[in-house]
């Protein structure tokens, strides 16, 4: 139940600039939306929509600004309780920026981890119910799961480059890890006994996404094709007989991400638009 296209929240180095503004917009997507006067021309303050209906074409969560670029926006259950909420990754600082709550501002909990050229995951490393953060390494294809009292595992999966997914595939509470092959359109999925499950699913370079779309406990993969604005949910799994929903969702342009934002058990859309 996260997300693995976003990450980045604030507090220190560049994050610092916008920590002490909130930049106040309306629940709607508006191209031509104004920014608070506040925020200076060097400064780009990430808006975020979310809906709890994956049928929805409106946000139903009131938008809030968190973030700012270069950072990685992000979602995850930090405290254990309720649904996700807001994260972000500063790849500057190696640094996430962690809230439980959709106010905006700055970031309730930092953790320094990852080192220069990584890229954030998250997961529930250990069925507890509660999302830790971590890190994928792409030249070496490693993902580096950071435990709450700051330990960490490593597990090696796919070729290099690839896009890291982060899913529990079987229900049993834990995540697993995964990649896309863009080029390929695949998903390789690791499962919990080392075997993998692979297959095509939509085309070449679209944004994958991974979700429980159907709240059966199974994380599930889904697209975001950036052309129309659209995510696809796989609600059948990985299951070999497909079926996938649909639903336009914000503009082109904007930042796809997926969470259990009203903690239903199901994971919905949501963008962040800069």
């Amino acid at each position: 139940m996260r997300t693995q296209l976003l990450s980045q929240v604030i507090t220190g180095g560049v994050a610092a600039a916008v920590a002490a503004v909130v930049v106040a917009v309306p629940n709607v997507f508006a191209k031509d939306e104004k920014k608070s006067t506040e925020v200076t021309a060097a400064t780009c303050v990430y808006n975020w929509y979310l809906s709890n209906s994956r049928t929805s074409q409106s946000a139903t969560v009131p938008a809030f600004a968190y973030g700012n670029t270069p950072m990685v926006p992000l979602a995850g259950n930090w405290d254990g309780a309720g649904g996700d909420t807001p994260g972000a990754y500063s790849p500057d600082e190696n640094k996430f920026f962690l809230t439980n709550n959709f106010n905006g501002g700055v970031g309730q909990v930092t953790i320094a981890f990852g080192a220069v050229g990584d890229r954030p995951i998250v997961g529930d490393w250990n069925g507890d119910g509660t999302d830790e953060v971590g890190t994928y390494t792409p030249s070496t294809g490693t993902f580096t799961k950071r435990a709450a009292d700051g330990t960490t595992t490593t597990v090696t999966y796919g070729g290099p480059y690839q896009t890291p997914l982060i899913g529990d595939w079987n229900g049993d509470g834990i995540d697993d890890v995964g990649v896309y092959r863009a080029g390929d359109a695949t998903f390789d999925l690791r499962l919990p006994d080392g075997t993998s499950r692979s297959f095509v699913y939509g085309d070449p370079y679209w944004k994958p996404l991974v979700g429980d779309w159907n709240g059966d406990g199974r994380d599930e993969p889904g697209l975001y094709y950036p052309a129309n604005a659209t995510f696809y949910f796989r609600v059948s799994g990985i299951d070999t007989t497909e079926t996938t929903e649909s639903v336009r969702y914000g503009d082109t342009g904007d930042r796809p991400l997926v969470g259990d934002w009203d903690g239903n058990g199901t994971d919905t859309q949501g963008i962040v638009r800069s």
